[in-house]
């Protein structure tokens, strides 16, 4: 009987041990705490805990989902990695470019299979939005403007937000790396990105150690400015991407999973996924992963991506 492991049990812990169980429900699934306590409780949808790396090691698992707060990624992954056990971890790799870039280095050393939860990606709106920049259907790209904007009170119901890993600058919270997703599918639609001018700010609604408000202007290769906002403080969530250029435009909801298109002289189109549900990116997502482990064709998003990512955002903390 094959067995997976995931490491953490905030919400997306959750998510991935009942994703797990749902795709391979004839197998075993392991529940194993961020810092390695003993659980007294079974969590849902586990079979079995264990109380650290070394003992979860020893069942040797088909593979692992860390899921724990960014600041113990690398300690999690590197054991993982070492052991030959495959990882998938949850986003962001690390909590700077400097670590991430330790992981690439032991993750190209060993061969051992891993991964970063960058799930937007596989959004049919997402695989919609590459296919029409790939056609070029609008020609000279002048603006691109990007923004999420999500009440961070409302995130975690059950717990209280100033208590909760985004709120906490030394588990690796604040906008930047929380809501990275958005520079992730940026470099990926757009390619690489260069920082022209960033500003970050703590509002005095939320109270705290970390920021909650971003505002960063990029410019592609070809010069393209790119407008990126990201905020913990919108009651009425918004995300979305916005492509203006020669031929027209194309805005891209995220949370409607629509993308309308508007060509110069032309009838609106709307493409609407309607028949498409949130948590079908993380079912992906652990597919795709598994086909990454069976040298199968896959889309993951591997390290050297993700730590590209975090030396974006490495970049823009300087330059504040």
């Amino acid at each position: 009987m094959r067995r997976f492991a995931v490491i953490g049990l905030g919400n997306i812990s959750q998510r991935h041990r009942k994703n797990l169980k749902l795709l391979y429900p004839e197998s075993n699934v392991i529940a194993l705490s961020a810092r390695g306590n003993a659980l007294t409780e079974l969590p849902d949808n586990a079979d079995f805990t264990v109380s650290g790396i070394a003992e979860l090691i020893k069942l040797k698992p088909y593979f692992v989902i860390i899921a724990s707060p960014a600041s113990m990624h690398l300690q999690h992954a590197k054991t993982l990695m070492q052991a030959g056990i495959p990882c998938l971890i949850e986003k962001p790799l690390c909590i700077n470019f400097l670590e991430a870039e330790s992981l690439l280095k032991l993750s190209q050393q060993t061969l051992t299979p891993s991964a970063v939860g960058y799930c937007l990606r596989y959004m049919p709106a997402a695989k919609k939005m590459q296919e029409l920049i790939n056609k070029n259907v609008l020609g000279e790209i002048y603006n691109i403007i990007i923004e999420v904007g999500q009440y961070l009170p409302d995130w975690r119901q059950t717990i209280d937000y100033r208590d909760s890993v985004s709120a906490q600058q030394h588990l690796g919270g604040g906008a930047l790396l929380e809501l990275s997703h958005e520079f992730d599918y940026a470099q990926w639609l757009f390619g690489p990105l260069s920082v022209e001018h960033a500003a970050l700010r703590s509002s005095k609604e939320l109270n705290l150690d970390v920021e909650d408000l971003v505002d960063v202007i990029f410019s592609t290769k070809s010069g393209t400015q790119v407008h990126v906002h990201l905020d913990f403080l919108q009651q009425q969530p918004q995300r979305y991407c916005t492509i203006k250029g020669s031929n027209g435009r194309i805005h891209w909801d995220l949370l409607k999973s629509k993308v309308d298109v508007f060509l110069n002289y032309q009838q609106h189109q709307c493409l609407e996924f309607t028949d498409w549900e949130a948590n079908d990116m993380y079912l992906d997502l652990i597919k795709d992963f598994e086909s990454l482990c069976l040298g199968k064709e896959h889309n993951t998003v591997d390290l050297a991506q993700a730590a590209d990512t975090l030396k974006l955002i490495d970049i823009i903390k300087k330059s504040t």
